[in-house]
């Protein structure tokens, strides 16, 4: 049987989990709130989206780790070989949706500033190249704690 031990160790990532859940709840909603009032204004703006799915991805790694912490463990239903395996998944997940999310924002930034200026479409290359670049390191991490 647990003793308090163990409940008094969970304490530090439930609330870790309870606040980065109030959190993703606070983006989805400021989110939602930024992208009416775009549209409102009939200005068109990613930040709302990009808000919102940050809220809603927050929102769905937090949701695993309550599963993860409930049925995971010493004893639990995930076996010890299979952390590092899972903890690389989420790696690339997180390191994915941030690329994707980056990439979003420099493509749509590139394309109004092509329009304006079309001489520093070079630009708008190297930033959407950055946000591939937090794709390839996160692969790269992803591997190295999958291996180790």
């Amino acid at each position: 049987m647990r003793g308090d031990d163990y409940s008094l160790s969970l304490l530090p990532p439930v609330i870790a989990i309870g606040v980065t859940m109030l959190a993703g709840a606070w983006c989805f909603t400021q989110g939602g709130i930024i992208g009416a009032s775009a549209e409102v204004e009939g200005k068109g703006t990613v930040w709302g989206t990009a808000l919102s799915a940050f809220g809603a991805f927050l929102m769905v790694v937090d949701l695993l780790f309550v599963l993860v912490i409930t049925f995971g463990g010493e004893g639990g239903m995930i076996p010890e070989s299979a952390w590092p395996l899972l903890t690389g998944a989420m790696t690339m997940i997180g390191a994915s949706f941030a690329a994707a999310l980056a990439i979003m924002v420099a493509a749509k930034a590139g394309a109004a500033m092509i329009t304006e200026r079309p001489e520093l479409s070079i630009w708008s290359l190297l930033f959407i190249a950055l946000g591939e670049g937090l794709a390839i390191y996160g692969l790269i991490v992803a591997i190295l704690l999958s291996s180790g």
